[in-house]
């Protein structure tokens, strides 16, 4: 017994990895003149432009110079790393993360491309900053969508936002879709399991007292309700991962952060 156990948390913690399509091994890095002292006001502001002042400098450095993490209720989830090679060429590296892939990506060239941006010579801007709409190809994402698609099948949801997207790689989309699918299947198992174990049979005893006979529906047994509430959980996971994915795509779109996706 103990081993099945086991094996059924093993399970569990393997979906859960998979689950949101985190990325385990990330990570997103460019050199940027300067030590980290130099380029602390500047990344600070870089990254607030990005999230709308939803950044603070984070004193758990993990052996950093200086870290700048996402607040909690930021639909932008970032961590920014900064390390100084030397004090005699002055250059540090700017180390970028995010739960995906695609997203660490498109961060950092945003934050590239911010804080190496020339100033306007003459009344012409630099070619960092002179891409203008060339992302406008791709549409912006709709709360609705995402939202009802998380509510009916989450996979389909991580899909719609995936598709011609910069904050999924083609990684990113099959790890999501595949830890929802799996899931849905695990938790939708254990629900019908449970429930259909409430279900009474029905005696002769039952029969000569005229009792109701048991219908055998799932649905109508009194673990109907755990059935239903493990459905919903990975619903509720995503409709806030749907929000997040969302909001990310069309702020990335907004600041024309990539050229191409």
């Amino acid at each position: 017994m103990n081993c099945g156990k086991g094996r059924v948390f093993t399970f569990l913690f393997a979906i859960l990895l998979f689950w949101g399509g985190d990325s385990l091994i990330a990570g997103e890095a460019f050199e940027l003149e300067g030590d980290p002292t130099d380029n602390d006001l500047k990344i600070i502001a870089a990254l607030n432009k990005l999230t709308y002042d939803r950044i603070i400098s984070n004193k758990n450095t993990k052996g950093f110079a200086y870290r700048y993490t996402s607040r909690w209720y930021s639909p932008i989830s970032v961590d920014v790393y900064v390390l100084g090679f030397s004090k005699r060429e002055k250059l540090s590296l700017i180390r970028v993360e995010s739960p995906k892939r695609g997203a660490e990506k498109a961060f950092r060239d945003f934050l590239y491309e911010e804080l190496t941006r020339r100033q306007a010579v003459n009344g012409q801007t630099s070619p960092e900053s002179a891409h203008g709409s060339a992302a406008g190809a791709v549409s912006e994402k709709r709360y609705l969508i995402s939202g009802g698609l998380a509510l009916l099948e989450p996979a389909a949801s991580v899909y719609y936002n995936s598709k011609a997207s910069p904050v999924y790689t083609s990684s990113d989309t099959l790890k999501g879709m595949f830890g929802y699918i799996m899931a849905d299947l695990l938790l939708a198992g254990i629900g019908y399991y449970y429930a259909s174990s409430t279900i009474h049979s029905h005696s002769a005893i039952d029969t000569l007292l005229g009792k109701s006979t048991p219908s055998g529906n799932v649905m109508q047994s009194p673990g109907a309700g755990v059935f239903l509430g493990l459905l919903i959980v990975p619903r509720l996971y995503r409709l806030v991962g749907a929000w997040q994915d969302t909001y990310s795509h069309n702020r990335i779109l907004e600041l024309n952060v990539s050229k191409s996706f």
